[in-house]
């Protein structure tokens, strides 16, 4: 995910680039974060690089901020555009290029906070991160990147799209950590699927879209591919609202 800062005030950069790390940070979530003091040279790295949210000072030296918002709107209608300014008379401007939030200078780390979690709730690439103790290092994974989580040998195997990593703990001690994502689905005793890798099913496996087999408990087959058919439906819902 990238996202971009750009205010002339390098103080106000550096207190913006702070607390986004912090919130990355506490929220686990992974950004890369660019500075500009200077909209055109922000402009040209937008032509080379695609950003994901643009916090924007509307007070700018040579152009206003919303001036900088409607090229950006123009241009890559996806990105999100959070105003930053020492004034409220430009809300109305904010809601004409549909930024998603204002904060008033002096803003407070919960207040920016809230606008980060604002982002997260519209953006559907968000990208979440655990940490686990491989050996003697510790190893971030990217939530999106797990297709599934086994156990094996007093050992979890966190089986991502390029690797597998394993960490020395009890699976009953690790699953909480996947508790707040929803698509991950408990297919069997000390085994965690994400339904978003799920190909197909029949009547005794999950077949992600590598291939691989992930049998479902015989006990449990009615209450888990029901729980997948309700997560499909809500992914169906939402996508038709993107």
């Amino acid at each position: 995910m990238h996202i971009a800062i750009v205010d002339d005030s390098r103080e106000d950069i550096r207190y913006l680039f702070e607390n986004i790390s912090r919130y990355c940070k506490e929220h686990r979530v992974h950004m890369q974060i660019d500075n500009f003091e200077e909209e055109q040279k922000f402009l040209s790295s937008a032509k080379e690089k695609a950003y994901d949210l643009v916090i924007l000072d509307i007070y700018m030296k040579r152009n206003n901020g919303d001036r900088i918002a409607q090229a950006i709107r123009e241009k890559y209608p996806e990105c999100q555009i959070i105003f930053t300014t020492a004034s409220r008379e430009h809300a109305i401007k904010a809601f004409k290029v549909r930024a998603l939030d204002y904060l008033v200078k002096p803003y407070t780390y919960e207040e920016l906070e809230n606008a980060l979690d604002h982002f997260e709730e519209v953006y559907d690439k968000f990208l979440h991160y655990i940490e686990l103790k491989e050996g003697r290092q510790f190893t971030k994974i990217l939530i999106k990147d797990i297709m599934y989580v086994d156990y094996h040998n007093h050992y979890i195997q966190v089986h991502t799209t390029s690797n597998v990593v394993r960490s020395y703990m009890p699976f009953d001690k690790f699953a909480p950590v996947l508790r707040p994502y929803c698509q991950f689905l408990w297919c069997y005793r000390n085994c965690m699927v994400n339904m978003d890798y799920i190909d197909s099913l029949d009547d005794k496996d999950f077949v992600l879209t590598d291939g691989k087999r992930i049998p479902i408990s015989r006990a449990m087959y009615q209450e888990v591919t029901q729980a997948y058919a309700n997560y499909m439906f809500e992914y169906v819902n939402r996508r038709s609202y993107i």
